[in-house]
This record gives structure tokens, sequence and C-alpha cells, in this order.
């Protein structure tokens, strides 16, 4: 039941986005959740590491995964409508306005990157075609539906190898490593569907060419919003997608840093065993065990030790990277010398 907390952020986001607009104090108030969490996944508080056999047979937790969807769909229309809700006559109007999308940029975003993508990643990785194809439209919510090929053709297949976008390089910074990967994403993705089309002539090639499918559907979400609610929604949609963005490619630089190095690249990643990152974020923790074997369901993942740890659960290493990566370097490097010393 643990599992219960993945809903946290998400019904946050959406009674904020169903009672507002706000003054400045208030909209402080519905960060109290978000904040929350990150203070308890600082204490570290670890899981335990027994596996109990599936008494749900599957139907409860894919329950969560199906009612998270629907979350993250109905919080992107309705911050679509509440942005094109607020008014901008006046000064006191302007200043509301301001302070509201802020509060909106932080809690749909923050939402959309720890809930809406992390259970597309879950849905990618299942066998059934229409759990894959609702994984690709989430991934659609924040503009990113071509992870699916970077993600499960490159990242998975060269795992800690030089050509690896997605493993970040040993004294790598964030910054240099999130231009890198949000280029080389696309690129990858676009030179993958040429080699897999291979001898396909004409339009058959563009029908069949997937990053283009995720780009269609992408430009006509897009289109709509700026239909139905404006163009300052459609900003903000962008927006929220791409910090949703930050957040995964943050999540995924400190999972495997410096592990493409040949001196400490014997393990699949780092290693954390937070009990509140491994169930609000549904198992992403137990990353590992996720690379051991993709094809299981998030909460039949199976913890491993066999890599350098980090000292606090994902919430606080992701904020930790981006607001002081010098003294994060520093800190994994220390680790890795020590993971290998023992090694």
């Amino acid at each position: 039941m643990s599992y219960l907390l993945c809903f946290i952020l998400p019904i946050t986001t959406l009674l904020f986005l169903t009672n507002g607009p706000y003054a400045f104090h208030e909209t402080v108030l519905w960060t109290l959740p978000f904040i929350g969490i990150l203070l308890v996944d600082g204490l570290n508080i670890e899981a335990d590491t027994h596996q109990d056999d599936d008494a749900y047979n599957g139907i409860f937790y894919d329950g969560i995964l199906y009612a998270l969807s629907l979350l993250q769909l109905i919080n992107i229309g309705l911050m679509s409508h509440y942005v094109s809700q607020l008014h901008w006559q006046t000064h006191s109007d302007i200043l509301l306005g301001i302070v509201n999308l802020i509060a909106l940029r932080f809690l749909v975003a923050t939402s959309s990157g720890t809930s809406g993508i992390v259970v597309a990643h879950e849905l990618i990785h299942r066998p059934q075609s229409y759990q894959q194809l609702l994984g690709r439209l989430l991934l659609c919510s924040v503009f990113y539906e071509h992870f699916v090929i970077t993600h499960k053709r490159g990242h998975h297949l060269s795992l800690g190898m030089p050509e690896d976008i997605a493993t970040a390089r040993l004294n790598e910074n964030f910054k240099d490593y999130w231009r890198r990967v949000y280029r080389g994403y696309w690129c990858y993705a676009w030179s993958s569907e040429q080699t897999r089309l291979g001898a396909v002539k004409g339009l058959a090639r563009l029908f069949k060419n997937q990053v283009l499918h995720g780009l269609l559907i992408e430009t006509l979400l897009l289109i709509s919003i700026i239909v139905v609610f404006g163009w300052l929604a459609a900003v903000m949609f962008l927006y929220q997608a791409f910090a949703a963005v930050r957040i995964l490619e943050a999540v995924n630089y400190f999972q495997h840093w410096g592990l493409t190095d040949s001196h400490y690249g014997n393990t699949y990643g780092w290693v954390s065993n937070s009990w509140l990152t491994r169930h609000v974020l549904m198992g992403l923790s137990h990353h590992i065990g996720h690379h051991q074997d993709e094809n299981k369901r998030f909460y039949e993942i199976s913890y491993s030790d066999a890599g350098p740890k980090m000292p606090y659960g994902y919430f606080v290493m992701n904020l930790w990277i981006k607001l002081d990566n010098a003294s994060y370097q520093k800190m994994a490097m220390r680790e890795l010398q020590r993971y290998n010393a023992r090694h």
C-alpha cells in the first residue's frame, strides 16, 4: 500500500488547478506537500529489501498506473484552462498572474516529471501494445515521445559504453550533460528510425517513422491548446514539458554518473534504497534491478547494492546536482573510489 504515496504530487497539483487563482501566501502553502517529500527523502530512510509475493496479481498495481495516467492528462488540460482564465488588465492582475504562473510551473512540471514520466517509463517496457501506446501518449504530454527509442534501443543496449548518450561521463557537469542529451536524443532517435526502416521508400517511409508519429501527436496537441486556450497556455505547456524532462534527465545523470570510465564501469548504476523514493517514484530507484531485467514490473524489481551508494534519495539528489554540482561531483568521485577499492 506504500505505493499509494505516488499520488501525493499529482493529486496536490489537481486540487491546486481546480481552486485557483491564489494570492502569493496561498501558492506557498500548496508547495508544502512537495517540500515535505523533499525533507523526508533527505532522511534517506531505507526500505525493506525483502520482496513479498504479489498478493494482488498485478491488478492493484496496474490500477495505479492507469489512475496516474489519467491524472497526468487531466492536469495538463486543467493547467491550460487555468492559464486561460487569468486576467491581465491591472497591475494587481499582472502580479497575481505572474505568481500563479510560477506556482503552475513548479507544481505541474514536478508532477509531470515525477509521476507522468515515471509511469510512461514503466509502460513503454510492458509487452502489451496498448500499454506501450499509453506510455507514448504520456511522453507526448511532455514533448518527449522520442525518448522511447533512445531509452529502449540506445540506453538499455549500450549502458556504460562510450556511445551511450544517457550515461554521464566522469567529471561531466549537469549543464553539459543536459545540453548533450537534449540534442543527442533527437539525433539518435532519428538515425535509429532511418536504420530500422532500411529500404522502405517514399510515403511509406514517412508513415512508418515513429519519431514523426510522436512529433505529429505533439504538434496537434500544441495546436489544440493554442486554439482552445490561447498562446500563453501553449507557452506554459511547453515550459512545464521542458522542466519535467529536465527532472528526468537529472535522474539519468546521477543514476549512471562516471560509469563509462574503465576504472568504474563494473556496475549497472548507482544505488539508492530510499523508502520514500522507491514508493513515490514507483520502484525507479531500484535501477540496477531494472537493467538486470527490464521486463520486470515496478513492484517486482528487486533491490541490488552492487554499485556505489547515493547519500540521499532521488528528490534530494535531483536538487543537489542542479544547485551545487561541484560538491556533488566531489562526493561522487570519493564514493566511486571507495567502491572501486572494495571491488
